[in-house]
Parts: structure tokens; C-alpha cells; sequence
């Protein structure tokens, strides 16, 4: 979805048609600012290498704990393969583009970018809807979340995966290599305007950014009126069944909103999560909006190029987030830098302490 025109600033799309009636504008200049791709050319590296490093990082730990089955974990996993294919397939090319000042590929590497490039946007949106909404379903209907067993956690994140790769085919037929009056060939959207790219980027926010949020922000307070509900509404509720002299205990009742740390904890990751992801994107969105709906839209400003770039720094973000709230992974990350320190150093044998136990860890704190 994203591109970087000649000037070295970023832009959504640019139709053929609009560059034809529009000489004087950025994209038809070989000038640039170079100070300005300096900065993006560096923000842009620490993000991928940050982005993968992270990922990579606390991938490893979590495939070395898939035998423990832990449904949080499992989500995570989808969650990093996801910002890995914005780290590679959304923050590298930018990379690429604004070293080479122009897109270099053929036409068919065009078209698998920008289509792999939303893929990237969706799974990490759709992901993050899939975990809230698991956690919606443990808390609030935990029967039902009982009697689909342990495998619950493919529904919501194969329509996650699913969701993702069907709502970004359209990518391939709108973007194409383009030649321009200026000769160069670039990797650019052929819209019908005035109303095609208006409807796309509307779209785009709406699909990635408005229903997913829309989405999180009710599971969660639901979530939270269910704890609630839980804390402070069941010693009346124990009050009236005294008073009453029941002796039979609800099976359902009794187990409704027993809220474990473990569970609370999840949530308040899932929570920063969702948090992050809005500060994170919500700049990227609204200056995108902001540039198809006002004709005098200024958006290639400094300010706003490196603004639009930071959104990727959610995808740096995710996995340490859940790495300060699982302490699972984070005790796995300390023993594995011990084992690396250790066996830097010369003539040393490692400790015992440095290999993980992970069968002595107990349940609750497989989150």
C-alpha cells in the first residue's frame, strides 16, 4: 500500500492519468531531498532490523515451547509471522525505493509486493482481533470455550490468515509497473478517479484500521463488564444462595468468571497490544484520508513522511510487549542469553541454571 515516489517522500498510489495533468508536481521531478531520504534510509534499516531481530527472536522461543499447547503462545506465533511479512515485505521495499529513488523490479514483482505488502497490514490488524476476541470467549462464555477443547484456537486465526490473503487479491489487478511521461517506469495504482482513490484508501482505513478497532474496543469492554460482574457481584450473588439455603451448585455458575492471574494477565497484555497498535497506525490512517479527501493536503511535509514510516514500529513492538507479560518466554530469553554469554567466554563450561526447564513450569505461567 505504501510507496515512495522520485522526490523520496511516500504516496499510496499515483494514477497514470492524474501524473499526465500534473508537470509541476514532486513525483514528476528528478529532485529529491536528500537530507530527507538520509533520515528515511536510517529510520527505515532500524526498523527492519529491529522488526526482525524481535520477531525472529521470540519465534525461537515460542516454536521451543509449542509442546506445551498454550493457546496465548499460539496466537503469538501467528502474530510474529505476521510482522515478519511487514518487515519484509513492507519496510524492506520501502528501504529498497528510497535507495534506489525509483521501483527497479519487473512488473510481476510489482503486482507481489503490493499484494503481500496488505497481507502483511491485515494478519497483524485481523490477528490482534483474533486474540481479543479469544479472550472475549474465555471470559465471558467459558463453558462453551470448554466443551470446542484445545483446537478452539484454529478458528479465529485461520479466518485471521484467511480474511487476509482474500482481502488483498484486488492488490495485484490495481497496481501494475506504469511508464511515465517522464519516461521511468514505476510501481504505481491505476485509479478511476475523481472517486477511485478516495474509495481505495477509505476502504483500506476502514478494512484495516475503523471495524478492527471498532471490533477490539467492544470485546473488551465486555471483558471488562464481565470482571466486574466477577469481582465485585459475586459475593452478593454467594449472599443470596446462603440466605436461600441452596444446596446444588450450578455447575455453569460456578465456573462463569473465575478470572485466573494467568488470564488477567493476557488481558492486560492483549489490552497494550490493542493500544499500541492505535497510536502506532492511527497517524499513518488519518494523513492518508487526510490526503485523498482535502485537494490541499500538504502530507509530503518532513513531519508527515516520518510519521507514516513509524507505523511499522508496531510491528517491532508486539513481540516485547508479550515478552514483559509472559514469564514463560521472558525466563526462556534470560536462560538463553546466560547459555550465549557463557559460552563466549573461554575455557568455560555453562552452568546447568543456563538450559531451560520448561516441563518444571507450571501451568498459569505458560502465558
Amino acid at each position: 500500500m505504501i510507496m515512495v515516489n522520485q522526490s523520496g517522500t511516500y504516496t499510496t498510489f499515483q494514477a497514470p492519468s492524474t501524473l499526465q495533468n500534473a508537470s509541476n508536481t514532486t513525483i514528476m521531478s528528478d529532485d529529491r531531498d536528500d537530507n530527507l531520504a538520509k533520515v528515511q534510509i536510517a529510520i527505515l534499516a532500524i526498523l527492519f532490523v529491529c522488526a526482525t531481530l524481535s520477531n525472529f527472536l521470540i519465534l525461537f522461543v515460542l516454536l521451543k515451547r509449542r509442546k506445551h499447547n498454550a493457546l496465548m503462545h499460539t496466537f503469538m506465533i501467528n502474530l510474529c509471522i505476521a510482522d515478519l511479512v511487514v518487515a519484509f515485505f513492507q519496510v524492506l521495499p520501502q528501504l529498497v525505493w528510497v535507495v534506489t529513488d525509483r521501483f527497479r523490479g519487473p512488473d510481476i514483482l510489482c503486482r507481489l509486493i503490493k499484494y503481500l505488502q496488505v497481507v502483511g497490514m491485515f494478519a497483524s490488524s485481523y490477528m490482534i482481533v483474533a486474540m481479543t476476541f479469544d479472550r472475549h470467549q474465555a471470559i465471558c462464555r467459558p463453558m462453551l470455550t470448554y466443551k470446542k477443547g484445545v483446537a478452539r484456537w484454529n478458528v479465529p486465526v485461520f479466518v485471521a490468515w484467511g480474511a487476509s490473503l482474500v482481502l488483498s487479491i484486488p492488490q495485484i489487478f490495481i497496481f501494475s509497473k506504469t511508464k511515465l511521461p517522464t519516461g521511468t517506469y514505476e510501481c504505481y495504482g491505476d485509479f478511476i478517479e475523481p472517486w477511485g482513490t478516495k474509495a481505495y484508501i477509505t476502504w483500506m482505513t476502514t478494512a484495516v484500521f475503523v471495524l478492527p478497532t471498532l471490533v477490539i474496543a467492544t470485546c473488551q469492554v465486555l471483558i471488562f463488564k464481565e470482571i466486574h460482574d466477577s469481582i465485585y457481584l459475586k459475593s452478593e450473588r454467594i449472599t443470596a444462595m446462603l440466605k436461600k439455603k441452596t444446596q446444588l451448585v450450578n455447575g455453569k455458575d460456578s465456573q462463569k468468571s473465575e478470572v485466573t492471574t494467568a488470564m488477567t494477565k493476557t488481558i492486560r497484555m492483549t489490552m497494550v497490544i490493542v493500544l499500541v497498535y492505535v497510536v502506532c497506525w492511527a497517524p499513518f490512517f488519518l494523513i492518508q484520508m487526510w490526503s485523498v479527501w482535502d485537494p490541499n493536503a500538504e502530507t509530503e511535509r518532513p513531519v508527515f513522511v516520518i510519521l507514516m514510516m513509524l507505523a511499522s514500529l508496531n510491528s517491532c513492538t508486539n513481540p516485547w510487549i508479550y515478552t514483559t507479560f509472559s514469564s514463560s518466554v521472558s525466563n526462556d530469553l534470560q536462560q538463553m542469553f546466560c547459555c550465549v554469554r557463557r559460552g563466549l567466554r573461554k575455557n568455560s563450561i555453562p552452568e546447568e541454571s543456563c538450559f531451560t526447564g520448561t516441563s518444571t513450569v507450571p501451568k498459569d505461567s505458560l502465558y
